[in-house]
């Protein structure tokens, strides 16, 4: 009997269904330790944040280990919750009681390493507007790409490459997650205007970002670090065919830096965590993937 239909003891399961629910389970631990974060902040955030954050606990636990819950929703429910975990942020923040963001350290780590801030200093340099479209448009793809890879594998029918894929991503943003929490770092459009030249995609990128993004996410790059790791599961994954992500990393790295949204060291910050992640998963999990992939 092979290892995706042999059933764990004391657990009537599968090794295939204990997969497909490691996704899940990431996310309930983080939003169960996240929970006793908020509750003993709860004089720093509003009950509404809190009762918000407690009841999707609740149903991600409910999606994740209620055997009768169809599997198309346990397998895309994790992703399709990454943007309240992202918006949720300040909450947490607030409630682990920190007396204000950490950029002073961090701009003084960006004067030693590069000997001033390339955030402002790139784009007054070299004030592009066809450059800075390309960029910006590039940044723009970070949001595509987040569903990119777990859907090209879905659509194949590889449901075991998915889930690993999909643990080893979420892993990358529980970890910026975390960090967020215990370093919070505004980061440069915060600070001062960027000179880099208007343009449609330049536009919608300062909109998306005024109208969704979350004070205090700035260091290390979410945008860099999950289309890093991205390109990386990609590249093992799909083959040379993934090598077009590891395209967009650098895109997004770029556009981060030049458009002023962070500092270069969240750059830096996010291609580390973007390659160790899936470096230390990937062997990990060797032994659950599909056999092509093995």
């Amino acid at each position: 009997m092979n290892a995706a239909s042999s059933r764990l003891r004391f657990t009537g399961m599968t090794s295939s269904d204990m997969l497909a629910i490691w996704p899940g389970t990431l996310l309930v631990v983080y939003l169960s330790a996240t929970s006793v974060v908020l509750l003993a902040g709860r004089d720093r955030v509003s009950a509404l944040a809190i009762l918000a954050h407690i009841a999707v606990l609740l149903a991600m636990g409910a999606v994740t280990f209620v055997r009768s819950v169809p599997a198309w929703l346990r397998s895309w429910a994790p992703l399709l919750l990454l943007l309240f975990l992202y918006s949720e942020m300040p909450a947490i923040i607030a409630a682990a009681g920190h007396a204000g963001l950490r950029d002073a350290p961090v701009i003084a780590w960006e004067a030693a390493l590069f000997g001033g801030q390339p955030a402002t200093a790139w784009a007054r340099a070299w004030p592009s507007a066809l450059f800075s479209e390309l960029v910006h448009g590039a940044y723009l793809l970070y949001y595509p790409v987040i569903f990119a890879v777990p859907a090209l594998l879905y659509r194949r029918g590889r449901r075991n490459d998915y889930h690993v894929a999909v643990g080893i991503l979420l892993t990358t943003f529980i970890l910026c997650f975390l960090s967020y929490a215990a370093f919070p770092v505004a980061g440069p459009r915060y600070l001062w205007e960027s000179a880099a030249p208007s343009g449609p995609f330049r536009q919608l990128s300062v909109f998306l970002l005024e109208s969704r993004s979350s004070q205090g996410t700035a260091f290390p790059s979410s945008h860099v670090a999950v289309a890093t790791t991205q390109a990386v599961l990609a590249t093992v994954l799909l083959g040379r065919r993934g090598l077009w992500c590891a395209a967009i990393a650098i895109g997004i790295a770029m556009g981060a830096v030049y458009g002023g949204f962070h500092y270069a060291i969240d750059i830096l910050a996010g291609f580390v965590l973007g390659i160790l992640v899936p470096a230390v998963g990937l062997p990990l999990t060797r032994g659950w993937r599909d056999p092509q992939t093995r």
